[in-house]
């Protein structure tokens, strides 16, 4: 981050900060505006249940006169009907009044329809069988209608307690509803009612929620379940609108069974609005503030500090890009930065010197590095020499003894000198692997793009003409490519395919497999085979040089081949793992990075 844009920054932050102030006092006021409004709610929510006890209490009158009228006792279904059909004239807020025998069975009804209906599945119905039930509610839409109803039902009885009619009046909850909601306090206020199981039975004003719709599960559910009150601004959107709410509830002493919901609820922007404005306001003018310090920062930034530091960076960036002869120079400001830039001049002037001594340093030692390894190079190609020549002596005065004295030498003089030569041989074998394995760390790698696949079987197939053993059964493939030195990744795929033979030679189906794969930011290749294995404890010493797992009797090597192994994928960025148990093969592993 430039130093004019922390100054800038600077400035923003002097500007926020009574911003901030102000947006947070702000926010309080829309904090308080919805808490008070949800106190209203809660006011408005608790009216509305107590209108539900005045009318279950009114209802609750009215069926207990009409249910001492004789013109519902005379056994007349036609003049019980015509009666109920005049007092629900008088009393338009019910959809209906009827009676219901004892045994279920519809007698007589408001509406006149003479129809045969069995009403013992209703609730309110079991609930007014009971000898000590004075009255039972249950919400429902009607059968014929389709409206929402409140079922308020009440169940006259002889003198001795024997029930004689059920008296049903459905009080239209819309209607009711409707009214209530008129009295809201605010203009985008809602009234909802819901029945226990989430089904809404009212949405007034509007149909943004129509009646009979399920929200069970749902926040509007979850928020009726509290009953009465709710928490701390309940907000729950609906159709696009986010509103806070409150709920009551009828009490179930006043209107028992009846298990409602009133839930009201108001749109959060009106309750907001007010102190929306005043934030709005006072951002526009911070924001003219703002661009005002800006434009005055700015220039000041411009003329006394970004042009005297970008003088700096310039011969900073061409210093550093090996001109070394790059000063800021003069004129050189008044204060700090006048210092700072005199300071910077006089550092390039002793770097420069420094480094010149260093690459005077460096090309001496680079010298005496390639004088050094080109005596390591003599040295090896000596020893090389200097041990192969007694050896082949050795191999070769061993087999003319072979050829030429075998007649004159016992069992054990010929034993003795296949073990000579077999020594001396195997001598020879390891003398070339430690210069291989030396040569390593020195030589440069060519890489280049790698036909992975291609490499593993052009060694299997030198592998097995090696080994002289017949061809193992050996799976292939598919390997990803790679990128590498093709010559010493071709002596990975040799080292470890010539183990996996060798190993697996004594077994009666000798089986190899070659794996590869894609894991991550590498390429893993695998070869397994079903041969001797080893035991996982010795691990450790398994990519050492003339470490070995197994006796030299029971399968031949120098020790070295893993070794190399080893080296060459850790040159190319990768590293090498294996996997066995005793008896059951073994696995070797080796990765390589993607690029």
């Amino acid at each position: 981050m430039s130093l004019r844009t922390r100054i800038l920054l600077l400035v923003l932050l002097v500007t926020l900060v009574p911003a901030l102030i102000r947006a947070y006092l702000l926010y309080g006021d829309r904090e308080r505006a919805i808490d008070e409004a949800q106190e209203k709610l809660q006011v408005a929510a608790e009216r509305v249940a107590e209108d539900f006890h005045d009318v279950v209490r009114s209802t609750a009158q009215l069926e207990y006169g009409l249910a001492r009228a004789r013109d519902l006792d005379t056994g007349d279904r036609t003049g019980c009907s015509a009666f109920l059909a005049g007092v629900l004239d008088e009393h338009p807020q019910y959809t209906g009044l009827l009676t219901i025998r004892p045994d279920g069975r519809l007698f007589c009804d408001s509406l006149r329809s003479g129809r045969e209906l069995l009403l013992t599945d209703r609730r309110y119905f079991q609930q007014a069988l009971a000898p000590q039930t004075s009255l039972a509610l249950e919400p429902a839409f009607g059968r014929l209608t389709g409206k929402a109803v409140l079922q308020i039902a009440y169940p006259a009885r002889e003198e001795g307690g024997a029930l004689k009619f059920v008296l049903l009046a459905s009080l239209e909850l819309d209607k009711f509803m409707r009214s209530r909601a008129r009295g809201l306090p605010y203009e985008s206020a809602v009234l909802m009612l819901m029945d226990r199981n989430g089904t809404v039975l009212t949405w007034h004003p509007g149909d943004e929620v129509r009646p009979g719709t399920s929200l069970a599960d749902s926040p509007f559910h979850r928020l009726a379940q509290k009953r009465n009150g709710a928490g701390k601004h309940d907000e729950i959107e609906s159709g696009g609108v986010a509103r806070v709410w409150a709920v009551a509830a009828p009490d179930p002493r006043e209107a028992p069974g009846a298990d409602l919901s009133v839930l009201v609820g108001v749109s959060k922007g009106e309750l907001t609005a007010a102190a929306d404005g005043r934030l709005k306001q006072t951002l526009i003018i911070v924001a003219i503030v703002a661009l005002l310090a800006f434009v005055i920062a700015w220039a000041l930034a411009e003329a006394g500090i970004r042009r005297p530091i970008r003088r700096m960076t310039d011969a900073l960036t061409a210093f550093g890009a090996g001109n070394l002869g790059a000063r800021v120079g003069g004129p050189y400001p008044r204060g700090e930065l006048g210092a700072l830039m005199r300071a910077l001049d006089a550092m390039a002037d002793r770097l420069a010197q420094l480094n010149s001594e260093l690459e005077r340093r460096v090309s001496e030692r680079t010298a005496e590095l390639e004088a050094a390894n080109k005596e390591l190079e003599s040295f090896s190609y000596s020893v090389s020499h200097d041990l192969r020549s007694p050896l082949r002596a050795i191999d070769g005065y061993t087999h003319v003894l072979e050829e030429d004295c075998a007649d004159k030498l016992d069992d054990e003089g010929r034993r003795l000198l296949g073990v000579v030569r077999e020594r001396a041989q195997r001598m020879g074998v390891l003398i070339d692997e430690l210069l291989d394995f030396s040569r390593l760390g020195r030589s440069p790698l060519a890489a280049a793009p790698l036909d992975m696949e291609a490499l593993a079987r052009s060694a299997l197939d030198e592998a097995v003409t090696a080994a002289g053993a017949a061809r193992p059964r050996c799976e292939i493939g598919p390997l990803p490519s790679a990128t590498g030195d093709a010559s010493l990744m071709r002596q990975v795929w040799l080292n470890l395919l010539s183990n996996a033979i060798k190993f697996s030679g004594r077994n009666g189906e000798p089986a190899i497999r070659v794996t590869g794969a894609i894991n991550g930011a590498e390429h893993v290749y695998g070869v397994k085979d079903n041969g001797a294995g080893f035991d996982m404890r010795y691990y450790d010493k398994l990519f050492g040089v003339f470490q070995r797992l197994h006796r030299t009797e029971d399968y031949p090597g120098t020790g070295v081949g893993l070794a190399i192994v080893k080296r060459v994928v850790e040159r190319h960025g990768g590293r090498v793992w294996a996997e066995s148990r005793p008896g059951e093969g073994a696995a070797f592993y080796f990765s390589l990075p993607k690029s």
